[in-house]
């Protein structure tokens, strides 16, 4: 009886699977319920650092450069001109996983013409090159580049903007174009 009992069953078990697989979906589907209600609203998150917290920014700055010279016998001879500017929390985590900008306003600040470093011109040959090492920034160019004063309105005046590192990419947000120093200074909400 035992036997006959558990072939019943299996028997049974095949019969409901058979039955289970041949059903198919071919009809037309349901309508769509209504929404439910909507469920209460969660706890507030914490607030979130601003991006632009950590940003660095100098204001424009006067830049004096030197003659670099090479003496042969009595002759001196100008090879290009050399500047320095201090930037004290230009730091080595800075240098290794930051940020370093550089611009030199070649207009005035009423009507700003703005390039950034380095900077190289294929109509008259201009060069400025920066170097950055620990607190300073060097720079190099084959004109004097430094900045002036005609008729009291300041001419090729320089900033610096630092943004430290530590945060991880992100892989959405706006695209900036780092070089474009007027989308730099939107992005960063800089103040002239």
């Amino acid at each position: 009886m035992k036997k006959l009992t558990l072939k019943i069953t299996a028997i049974a078990f095949v019969a409901v699977n058979v039955l289970l697989a041949s059903c198919s979906k071919e009809g037309p589907a349901g309508a769509t319920g209504p929404a439910g209600a909507a469920g209460p609203a969660g706890a507030q998150g914490p607030k979130g650092n601003e991006g632009t917290a950590n940003v660095i920014y100098s204001d424009w700055l006067d830049v004096g450069f030197s003659a670099d010279t090479v003496h042969i016998g009595s002759v001196i001879d100008t090879i290009g001109y050399f500047a320095s500017i201090d930037i004290p929390k230009l730091d080595n985590e800075i240098l290794t996983s930051g940020e370093i900008k550089l611009y030199v306003n070649t207009n005035t600040a009423d009507e700003p013409f703005i390039s950034p470093l380095p900077y190289f011109s294929i109509y008259d040959g201009v060069s400025i090159e920066p170097v950055y090492y620990l607190n300073t920034v060097e720079l190099y160019s084959n004109i004097d580049a430094g900045t002036i004063t005609f008729q009291g309105v300041k001419y090729q005046q320089y900033r610096y903007i630092l943004i430290p590192g530590g945060t991880a990419a992100r892989k959405a947000g706006p695209a900036v174009d780092w070089n474009d120093y007027n989308q730099v200074k939107k992005y960063l909400n800089l103040k002239d």
